[in-house]
């Protein structure tokens, strides 16, 4: 017995330690190196408080205190709420704080009523451990459903790994003292069972958990990085090396399935006298008002991108030139008949359209396609206007 003790209380000072460490590397991300500041403060302070609940629910055989046991419960259950908290964060989820509030509220109330004695102990913290596997539950949806929309299935299976564990854990505990079989004063605290297996379980559960909360953290910045690769900063828009990526596997289908497709290539009209009026942040502004009328006009399935300065492309899938003249006559409108700045008149917007079946490779659709422009410009801008005929292709 007594060497299980001290076996007990050296895990449990590793585990405290591990923590301890833990909660140090996050402050050093979230800090020095600025990465994801909001959930790795969150993520840090989730393993201080997974800490002192480990302190406080030590079970010494000579000294039992419930009071200890019952505060060491609802602080894992506020620390896994943090982890929740953080993760969302992480992924730029919205938080429904009415949820996590009432969960908080519940176990408060319960705490209250503990304290004149009103309700057992055990009471508090099996509801306290139920709330620990409602929001590891939520928690490991929100987590895999997350990665597997950025990664692959695999991937988010692995990294939820730890939120498994955790239910695992919580759930035999609470299936333990379910069916304790009674014992000396009436209480499931004084229940033996193995604390060093317990104490284990929780070595590898707070390393695993705290590795891959750091592996989901480097895919977050991951796809963070893949993205600002691929889009322009101040539209949001895909940027012109990621369209012409798109644009020629586009081609490709084009060329052996013949799926047609149609590119409109758009500048603002008189750009630069915006800019020497009103100053470049209104040169700004009106890009980004160009950019979101775009995305209003035309369908989810459609590629927008910047092209350069305040010149725009937009690949319309399954689109005739004639369907895509009709698209680009809308978009002319749209920005004509709206307001972007008090003191402005509405702007306007020279578009030049042109089809795949007019080009024998994506240079030369291109090509086309800001031929055509220029030929909206020469013409007196604020208009579209189609490529030449099919004969393009053939000479």
């Amino acid at each position: 017995m007594d060497t299980l003790l001290s076996t007990s209380i050296e895990l449990n000072k590793v585990n405290i330690l591990l923590t301890l460490l833990f909660s140090i590397g996050w402050i050093v991300i979230a800090k020095p190196l600025q990465l994801y500041h909001n959930s790795s403060i969150r993520f840090a302070l989730a393993n201080l408080l997974f800490a002192l609940a480990l302190l406080l629910d030590f079970r010494h055989p000579d000294n039992p205190t419930l009071f200890l046991w019952v505060i060491a419960d609802i602080i894992l259950l506020i620390s896994f709420i943090i982890y929740n908290l953080a993760l969302r964060h992480l992924f730029r989820l919205t938080i429904d704080p009415k949820w996590f509030s009432s969960m908080i509220i519940l176990v408060s109330v319960a705490y209250v009523l503990f304290l004149p004695g009103w309700i057992r102990p055990e009471t508090v913290a099996v509801l306290s451990l139920v709330m620990v596997i409602v929001v590891m539950l939520a928690t490991l949806k929100m987590k895999f459903n997350a990665l597997h929309a950025a990664f692959s299935a695999s991937i988010a299976s692995i990294l939820c790994l730890a939120d498994v564990l955790i239910i695992t854990m919580v759930s035999s505990k609470l299936t333990f003292w379910a069916f304790a079989v009674p014992v000396p004063q009436n209480s499931l605290f004084f229940s033996p069972y193995n604390p060093s297996l317990m104490l284990w379980m929780q070595v590898v559960l707070i390393i695993l958990i705290n590795t891959t909360a750091v592996g989901t953290t480097i895919s977050r910045l991951i796809v963070r990085m893949k993205y600002l690769a691929e889009h322009d900063q101040l539209t949001g828009l895909l940027n012109r090396r990621a369209f012409q990526s798109q644009l020629e596997y586009q081609f490709s289908l084009f060329q052996r399935y013949q799926r047609p497709f149609s590119i409109l290539m758009l500048d603002i009209d008189y750009f630069k006298l915006i800019n020497d009026t009103f100053g470049h942040s209104a040169g700004d502004k009106a890009i980004v008002h160009t950019a979101r009328q775009l995305k209003q006009q035309v369908r989810q399935s459609d590629l927008v991108a910047r092209f350069g300065g305040e010149e725009f492309i937009v690949l319309l899938a399954d689109q005739s030139l004639t369907e895509a003249k009709l698209i680009a006559d809308k978009i002319c409108q749209s920005l004509s008949e709206t307001k972007w700045a008090d003191a402005a008149d509405p702007l306007t917007i020279s578009i030049g359209c042109v089809e795949a079946s007019q080009a024998r490779d994506p240079d030369q659709l291109l090509k086309l396609a800001d031929d055509a422009l220029y030929q909206a410009k020469a013409n007196g801008r604020d208009q579209a206007v189609m490529a030449g005929s099919k004969v393009s292709y053939l000479t």
